[in-house]
């Protein structure tokens, strides 16, 4: 039988795949089951979720291929200087 019980380091692990939905249903019992008695690592999992909105809510911009070979050209002359 394994290890059920896991350490904050590797709660905060779990926590970040959790994340992008890479738990198996055994990582996944293992973090909740470390978050049911962990406040830091509660708290942790509620921020690092919160960033997780944040990033996906971010409006990017996208550039085409002329706009970052005019970049790089600037930031090569630049590094001449």
């Amino acid at each position: 039988m394994g290890r059920f019980f896991i350490n904050c380091d590797e709660a905060s692990i779990l926590s970040t795949r959790e994340q992008y939905g890479d738990l198996n249903p055994k990582e996944a019992f293992r973090h909740k089951l470390h978050q049911g008695h962990c406040i830091r690592c509660r708290s942790f999992h509620k921020n690092n979720e919160r960033f997780q909105r944040e990033l996906r809510g971010l409006k990017w911009v996208t550039l085409s291929d002329s706009q970052k070979d005019s970049i790089k050209k600037r930031i090569a002359a630049s590094l001449k200087k």
